[in-house]
């Protein structure tokens, strides 16, 4: 319980006539005295502190951000698939392991393909001036049979756009992870549905080399999805919420081994 001194306010006293000076100092004194004793019982206040003796108030000012983080993608950046995808996301795991000061800026939206990113999710990434941005966005145009032209071009859009708008931002990509370790692409013939896969991951390639960005290997990365089929959620496509703590420590490790611009 704190006590605030300035609501304290000593009532008056009346004296007589008689003596009435040496009493008024009595009594002020008197008043000084309950006053100091009344302040020595509070503890102190939130934000205040005792330097020699004296109480001097301490104005603490909010944290800055030490790294604000942008990601950009998908349904697997929003987080379906995890018992609580508002905190239990990758992007949010990633956050806490990148450490106190981050603000973190998840533009995941289900559904999206990367030419739909250019125009939902870049502007917003650009304009909050990121120090990290990460993308994800290559499984959705797999599954709905974008041209591999297409995606190449606004690949290379999507980048040069990010590096024009953010040029002080570190920018990593991911590439589409093993799709014949995931159930719901079981009814894609696995030998076409890897060539698919490779051509998709050497237009990234191409584009990570093209542009200096980082490079998140999930293809050769997340092969332990075998081993591993917790990592999937209960549909068969999404990661589940130990499946996106684990995707965020691939994409920590490879932020920690690459080297700082």
């Amino acid at each position: 319980m704190h006590c605030f001194a300035n609501t304290f306010q000593p009532r008056g006293v009346r004296v007589s006539s008689k003596n009435s000076a040496w009493k008024r100092v009595f009594f002020s004194t008197a008043a000084l005295c309950f006053l100091l004793l009344f302040l020595g019982s509070c503890g102190s206040l939130p934000g205040e502190s005792q330097q020699s003796g004296s109480r001097s108030l301490v104005i603490q000012q909010p944290p800055k951000a030490r790294l604000t983080y942008v990601a950009i993608g998908a349904s697997d950046t929003f987080g379906i698939g995890a018992d609580d995808p508002e905190t239990q996301n990758w992007p949010s795991d990633l956050a806490m392991l990148l450490g106190p000061g981050t603000h973190l800026i998840n533009l995941g939206i289900p559904g999206v393909v990367l030419h739909q990113a250019l125009d939902a999710e870049v502007p917003v990434a650009i304009d909050v001036h990121p120090n990290l941005i990460t993308v994800w966005l290559a499984v959705n145009d797999l599954g709905n049979d974008v041209p591999i032209n297409s995606y190449a071009r606004d690949l290379d859009l999507l980048l040069s756009r990010l590096q024009r708008g953010a040029p002080q931002a570190r920018i990593v990509i991911a590439n589409i992870p093993d799709l014949r370790l995931v159930p719901y692409f079981s009814y894609i013939d696995s030998q076409i549905l890897y060539a698919r896969v490779q051509s998709y991951n050497a237009v990234i390639a191409a584009a990570v080399k093209r542009h200096h960005v980082i490079l998140i290997d999930l293809f050769s990365r997340w092969q332990e999805l075998r081993q591993h089929p917790e990592y999937l959620s209960g549909d068969g496509f999404h990661p589940s919420t130990l499946g996106y703590a684990k995707l965020a420590e691939l994409f920590y490790q490879t932020l920690k081994s690459s080297p700082s611009p």
